[in-house]
Formats: C-alpha cells, structure tokens, sequence
C-alpha cells in the first residue's frame, strides 16, 4: 500500500475533466487560469466574485494539505479529524479567534471583503468537493493518514493565531530574566531601541511569572506534534503510522525547537526602493525578501489576478486572497516587518478567596465571561465540550488557584476590527497612487510593515504600518507583565493617519532591514516598541545603494545575495592585532587577515569565522551573564558581544585586552580543531559550501524508504551568506542546513514591468507530481530568477499550461 501511495505521488500529473478546463458550481462566466513555465498562476477572469474564487480553487489544487492544515489549526478543528488528543489544542486556538463586529472587520480590508473572502472560500471548497469525488486528487497526506480535508467559511481567512509582530513571550522572558540576574544586570544586557529603562510595574512580583503561564497561548500558537494514535484510518502498517506521525510534525512545525532553530526563525527581511534619478532607466526600481522559515511546500505562494479593477502580481499566502508584495499597473511595493507597535500585554489578577472565577478590577470583583463550545471529535457524535474564559482585557491562559492568581492576553488584534494578518493588502493591491497607498496602509495593522512603495509616474516612499495600544503611563512601556485591577489601562490606538511615512527622500533610496528605523523626528517615537533586528544587513543595503548613482535591476538582484559580512568586518581590527606561536592558529589569523568578509561557499576564511564567530558569543556570554540567567538569557546579541570585545573591561581580567586577546585566540584554536576535523588539515580544501546547504524532503520522509523519501526529496545545493548577510541564510548548527532566509525575492523595474524578476523556493505547488513541486530550489539556491511576466503577450510567450473553469 505504502509503496503503491509513493508511486502514485510521483507519477506523471493527472488532468481536469478534459484535459484543460472543468466545470464548477461557483463561477458565472469562464475563467482562464495560464500556469507559465515557472509555475505561477495567471488569473483572468471577467468579474470580481469569479476572480477570487479561482485563486482559492487554484489554491488549493496546489496546496491543499497545507490549507486544511492551516485552517483546521487557526480555527480549533483538529480533534475533527484527529482526535480528543487535540481537544486542549482547539479549545486554546479557540480563545485567540476574533469575537467581534464581522461587519466592521470586513469593512476594514477592502469595501468588497465579505464578496471576495465568500468567493475565496467557496473556490477552496469546490477543488475539495471534486478530491472527495475523485480520490485520486486528494493529496498524499490525506490519503496516508485515512482523514478528510474540510470546508471552508468566509472567516476561515480571518485568523489571528498566525500573526507574527507578537511580545507577550517577551514580557514573560523579561521578568524570568530579571528574577533570576535582577534588574540592573538585565537591563545591562538588554538592547532596547530606543535607550528606555525596564521598570517593574507596581504589585508585580517577577519571581512569580513562569512559561507555564502561556503553555495555552503557545499550543493556539504552535499546535500540538502529531502521534501514531492520531490516524486510526490510515492503510499503513503500526510501525509506519507512528513514523509518519514523526515526519508530519516535523513537516508543520509542531515539534519543539531548540533555541538555535528558534532564533533562526526570526522574522526578518529586506527590500529597498530607488528613484529614478539614481536608476539606469530614469524609473524607481523596488526590491523585497521577505524572510521566513523556508519549508516545503513554500510558505509564500505567487498569482497574478486579473479582472475589471484588478491587475497585480506578486506573492502572498496560500490562505489568503490577494497578494502581500508585488506590483499592480501603477504601483509597487514590498514588505518586511516593522516592530513599533507592541500589540499584547499580561493582565494578573487577583482571584475571589470565595469565587475564584471572579478577579479584583478597582474597588471589586467582576466575573469572568465564559463561553462554552462544542469542539467536533472525531469518533464522538457529541463533540467535547470546551469553556473558553474571559476577562475584560481579553482570554485567560491560566489560572492558578493555589495563589489565587489568574492570568490574560490582552491582543489589539483580538479587539480591532481588521487585524488578520495581510488582508489589508487588498487595498494596496488597487491602489494607484501615494494617495490611495497611504490610505490602504493607515488601515494595515498587522503585522506591522515596513512597506517600501514606487509608482510609475517616478515617485519613491516608505510607510510605517503598525496598530499601536497607547500606554498613557509615564512608568509604563510594555515589557512586562501588568497587574489587571484597572491601574494599566490602554488609552486606545494611535491612529493610522498619524503613522510614520517618508515619500522621495532627499538621499533618492530608502532601505530597511527590521533595524530601529523610526525617524527621529517623528513625534510619537516614544511609543515604540523595544526589539528590533541587528542592524548589520540594513548598514550593508545602505552602503550598497549609496555607492551606486546608476542602478540597475541587475544591481538590486545583486544585492539580494550580497554575502559580505559586517560582523565578520567589525572584528577585522581585533584580528589584525592578534598574535600566536601555534603554527595552526597563526595560520588561521593569516586566513582571516587575508579574508574579504564575504562569505561565499568556497570561501575557507568563512567556514572558519562561522566555527569562530559562535564561539566567541558563547564565551563572552559566559563572562557577562550570571550562571543563574544563561538559560534564560541564552547566547548575547553579536552587537553586545562586539561592542564587549572592541571595549574589554575587568570581565576580562586584570589586563582587560590581553584578557580579551587570549579569549579569542583560545576560541579561534577550537574553531580550526574543529574545521580540521570536519574537513581535513589543508585549508585550500576549506568550503563554506560542503556545511552550509539547503535540501528539502518531504514531510513524509521520515517514514519512507531511501527510495521513496527520495523520490521526494530536492537535491542538496550549497549556500553562501549567514544570519547577518543580505543574502541571510540562517542555519541549524547540527547540520549546517538553512532553515531560515528568503522565503521569495522580487526585484520590480517601473520602466518596464515585463522586466521583473521573482523567485520563489522549492516550487509553486505541493504535489509531488507537479512539474512545480521543486524546480525552483536551484534557481534560488544559485540566486537566479525567472521573468516576472505581467502583459498578456509576455504570458502567453512563457505559458505552460491551462485550466478554464467553465459556470456548471
């Protein structure tokens, strides 16, 4: 059985009722869906409703055990196919779904929401009913693990769970931080943009906060890993099943992660646009990669949607309508995360001695809401009954009734109306000029974006999208939990209007990298949140763009793999001064001098700065942090760590720069031990590229045969570039395979739009019998790109294949 599934799933594509066109019950003229050579849907439709629904029945013919994932997790219907094990899992994604005015959420991402996300939906579900009709187009996952995809509703697009510019986590960390090191130490170690000091709110007891307070939060977050019992009806063997589980765990990223992977996973991205007074064509030029965990199938998903009112291109979410980043036939833009506004908070509550479902608010006590629901389980005609509880700030995720203590999230995206993550792009993807740009994004809320924009008639900008609680007390920044009696209220937002924005800067670019970028002069600076990116890959696109009057798209294409290290270049003065009698580090200081930072893949000084550079923050860490707060503090930031050793002072001994000299000649001698180990004594055999990689398997590997997880699985290619390069390619240290980095590149020529450039990775769909299941790793892998096609004559020069959806 098992090998027949594998069989079938690498077989040639199967086709649509005749071959290029199929009858559905949701479309009231015909639709004409051109995959081109790269796997990208062109969409033309001839209404609005017709448009939308096929990019969800388009979505989904690609990407439907990721969609069902997607939704099932979001919306608290896991236990539906897999179980009472999942109950506690939907109950907790449960309390984070938005509770409020459905008219008002729609209204706040496009006039036409409800029509379009109705139409959406109802796409998805129309390639559903057909895979439960004809089984041989029901993806491999379903039908390994005997369950079902589901329907889809117009909210079912409206979950918050996945939202990304989250801090709740941080405030528990930061008061664990403080309890085990105290305050002056923390605030010492901590690196908070802008300077702002970390103040306990009154009737906080810090060592009383501990992580098993968001252990709901994080399961609606993270989902609950997958066993063996989960599949009753699966064809497979015991053995395989409880394989399978394993690997489809792995596959959706609900096993834990160490804490190298987590920090890997962080989101962080580039994009730049460039006036037209420093192109070579005379128009803007605007480039984006947004970053995320790279996975197969590939988080981001690419279309081009077409109809009366509707041209744009670009990619988005598989879950989403619309596109997130691209360009329409005026405008372009692109996206990374901008993390001003600090949406959530931790309320603690006194509890009722006499009604411990009753918490202190001023001078009383006031109950908490219960809701109760039924959660469907599969095999229970009942369901599982699931109370979900309440406070006036928002759901409570734990209570513990020992020390009469409850706890909730307070979650600007759980009280706003139009805060699902990306859904406001639709206004962008229509509007025509700054005008109309500035307006879409004074209603993006979240995430929060850093949006790049250009427009055709030569016009550059950036606005900062965010939605912003106002904390009005002076003592009060967010960062740690607050007592919910009533003493740390939110004074509302600030409003979209009031955002910052930036349109044709004075220097012909603008650039960002999730660095601290709110402008200085900006007068609600002061409302900022405090943890931003590092700020090496902006400093390197600041000095790229600067250097360069006449840039080209070539250029911006250049820059989105640009490997050259800053870190790596800070340290360079340091290791200029170092001396050693070891012939084999004296040998490595000579690599290293030599070294242009750039950390290509057969690059030896790179591979050894890689060994190196984590060495050295593990032992300044180790000098800096108490023994008591490593665990929690976990590895100090590369700036803290560099600004340490350019400065060494008395941690380093009594000479604070022989201290520090013979520090990392000590660590640098472990790097080469362990580099000689990995790849022989001769440096010329020394390559960045034979560790650092990417290669995807299937969710499924983990279970299969060497042949058939192969059969799978993409080749291995090798990778330049780390955490801190342009090109960012974090990686695991276990094996030095990327797990983080551009999840889709785009570089956007104004002058001519069929002169773009994209790229996604691995491909555009997850089914491995699709041409496009991985033919774009190694273009990615290489940074190479393929034609951005928009005009109907460049389309159809690169088209496929074809799929009319015909009115049944």
């Amino acid at each position: 059985m098992l090998a027949a599934l594998v069989l079938a799933a690498c077989g040639g594509g199967g086709s649509d009722d005749d071959g290029n066109s199929t009858r559905v019950p949701g479309v009231s003229q015909p639709v004409e869906i051109v995959r081109d050579t790269s796997g990208v849907a062109h969409i033309y439709a001839q209404n609005q409703r017709d448009l939308f629904y096929a990019q969800g029945y388009n979505a989904a013919r690609d990407r439907l055990w990721q969609l069902d994932q997607w939704r099932r997790r979001g919306e608290g219907k896991m236990a539906e196919q897999f179980g009472a094990r999942f109950v506690e899992a939907d109950r907790a994604a449960r309390l984070f779904l938005f509770r409020g005015d459905l008219d008002a959420e729609f209204a706040s991402y496009h006039p036409d929401a409800r029509e379009i996300l109705t139409a959406f939906s109802e796409g998805i579900n129309a390639f559903v009913d057909q895979a439960l009709a004809d089984p041989e187009k029901l993806p491999i996952e379903f039908r390994l693990t005997g369950t079902q995809p589901g329907r889809w509703s117009p909210t079912s697009s409206l979950i918050r769970i996945y939202g990304i510019t989250r801090n709740v986590g941080s405030e528990v960390q930061l008061a664990r931080r403080i309890a085990a090191v105290g305050l002056a130490t923390t605030q010492e170690l901590t690196v908070n943009e802008p300077p702002t000091p970390i103040q306990v709110p009154a009737g906080i007891d810090v060592a009383s906060i501990t992580s098993s307070i968001l252990t709901p939060y994080n399961l609606a977050r993270n989902g609950l890993a997958f066993e063996a019992g989960d599949f009753p009806r699966s064809p497979l063997q015991p053995a395989q099943v409880a394989a399978l589980a394993q690997a489809l765990s792995v596959g959706n990223g609900t096993v834990e992660r160490s804490e190298e992977e987590r920090a890997a996973l962080r989101y962080e991205s580039n994009n730049w646009t460039v006036h037209g007074s420093r192109t070579d064509t005379g128009k803007p030029i605007l480039a984006n990669d947004p970053h995320r965990a790279i996975s197969m199938p590939s988080l981001r998903y690419m279309v081009h949607l077409n109809a009366p009112g509707w041209n744009v291109i670009g990619a988005g979410e598989p879950a989403l309508p619309g596109v997130s980043i691209g360009h329409n036939e005026r405008i372009a833009f692109g996206l990374t995360i901008f993390a001003f506004g600090d949406e959530e908070d931790l309320y603690v509550y006194d509890t009722n001695p006499a009604n411990p479902g009753e918490y202190r608010y001023g001078a009383g006590w006031e109950p908490m809401r219960v809701v109760n629901e039924t959660v469907p389980v599969r095999g229970q005609a009942a369901g599982a009954s699931a109370a979900l509880k309440f406070t006036r700030h928002g759901p409570v995720v734990y209570e513990d009734p020992a020390n009469r203590k409850a706890y909730a999230v307070r979650a600007a995206y759980l009280e706003f109306p139009g805060t699902a993550a990306y859904l406001a792009s639709l206004r962008l993807n229509q509007a025509q000029n700054w005008t109309q740009f500035t307006e879409g994004m004074a209603r993006h809320f979240t995430p929060g974006e850093n949006m790049v924009y250009a427009d055709v008639d030569g016009n550059i900008g950036w606005f900062g999208g965010a939605l912003a609680p106002i904390r009005p007390r002076a003592d009060w920044n967010g960062q740690l939990p607050v007592p919910g009696d009533g003493s740390y209220e939110w004074a509302g937002y600030l409003p979209g209007s009031l955002l910052p924005r930036v349109f044709n800067p004075a220097q012909g670019f603008y650039a960002t990298a999730n660095e601290f970028n709110v402008p200085a002069d900006y007068a609600y600076r002061s409302m900022s949140a405090t943890a931003w990116a590092e700020p090496y890959r902006f400093q390197r696109a600041s000095e790229m763009l600067a250097a360069n009057p006449r840039h080209s798209v070539a250029d911006s294409a250049k820059m989105q793999i640009d490997e050259l290290s800053i870190p790596a270049r800070t340290l360079a003065p340091l290791v200029a001064r170092l001396s050693s009698a070891d012939a084999d580090v004296s040998q490595a200081l000579g690599l290293l001098r030599g070294w242009n930072h750039v950390v290509s893949t057969d690059s030896a000084a790179a591979t050894l700065h890689q060994l190196w550079l984590p060495r050295l923050q593990s032992r300044v860490t180790e000098l800096l942090v108490p023994a008591a707060g490593r665990s929690l503090f976990g590895t100090l930031s590369r700036p803290v760590v560099l600004a340490k050793l350019a400065a060494p002072d008395a941690v380093f001994g009594a000479d604070p720069a022989a201290g520090r000299d013979a520090l990392m000649l000590e660590t640098l001698k472990a790097a080469v031990t362990e580099l000689k180990g990995r790849q022989g004594a001769d440096p010329a055999n020394w390559q960045w590229g034979l560790l650092h990689h990417i290669q995807f398997e299937h969710e499924l590997a983990g279970f299969l045969t060497g042949d058939q997880a192969a059969a799978l699985a993409t080749p291995r290619y090798p990778v330049g570039g780390d955490n801190d390069t342009l090109h960012r390619a974090s990686y695991r240290t276990s094996d030095f395979r990327v797990t983080s980095g551009a999840s889709y590149r785009q570089v956007i020529d104004l002058s001519d739009w069929d002169k773009s450039l994209a790229i996604n990775v691995p491909g555009q769909s997850a089914d491995p019998k699709s041409p496009h299941y991985k033919d774009l790793i190694e273009r990615w892998a290489k940074g190479e790109y393929f034609p951005m096609a928009f005009s109907r004559s460049k389309v159809d020069s690169l088209r496929g294949d074809t799929l009319t959806l015909r009115p049944q």
